[in-house]
């Protein structure tokens, strides 16, 4: 497999379907050194600091939804302990997950070598979720998106610079 044929292109697509969820990423983190209870999960995503202006706060019912989902995917295994009393129910990668966390610690590096790209990425896509995206699918470009993107005046069709 080659950069540029098809079948990467494939692969790619399959390697963004492992973080389709938007807090897939952080429980197999929470989870990177080893299996977790969900309390301890929800302790350790809600005490990371993603963005300096919006706290983390993941909520205990979508943890438990979305634990159930990666479960039924076959990202994570859950472990039943009935030997004690009360039940206990733990949570880990797939060996496959955890081998895929040691395969992408250089994409990781990658992006720590680029903050200026990936910075742009995130205001881009920010201003997309809270502008653009609306119901008559129109928004106002911002200047300062303007100067600070290089932008293909063909996207802007439909859009005032205003």
């Amino acid at each position: 497999m080659t950069v540029g044929n098809e079948e990467f292109l494939r692969g790619l697509y399959s390697v963004k379907c492992l973080f389709g969820d938007k807090w897939a990423p952080a429980i197999i983190v929470a989870l990177a050194n080893g299996r977790m209870r969900r309390v301890n999960i929800l302790s350790t995503i809600n005490s990371y600091s993603l963005d300096s202006d919006k706290p983390v706060v993941l909520h205990d019912s979508i943890l438990a939804r979305t634990l159930k989902k990666m479960t039924r995917e076959g990202l994570l295994v859950r472990t039943r302990r009935t030997e004690i009393f009360p039940p206990r129910v733990y949570y880990s990668l797939k060996p496959e997950i955890a081998e895929f966390l040691r395969v992408v610690e250089p994409v990781v590096e990658w992006t720590r070598c680029h903050p200026g790209l990936i910075a742009q990425i995130q205001d881009y896509s920010s201003y997309c979720d809270d502008d653009v995206q609306t119901m008559t699918g129109v928004g106002e470009v911002g200047v300062d998106l303007l100067d600070d993107a290089v932008v293909d005046h063909g996207d802007l069709i439909g859009y005032s610079t205003g």
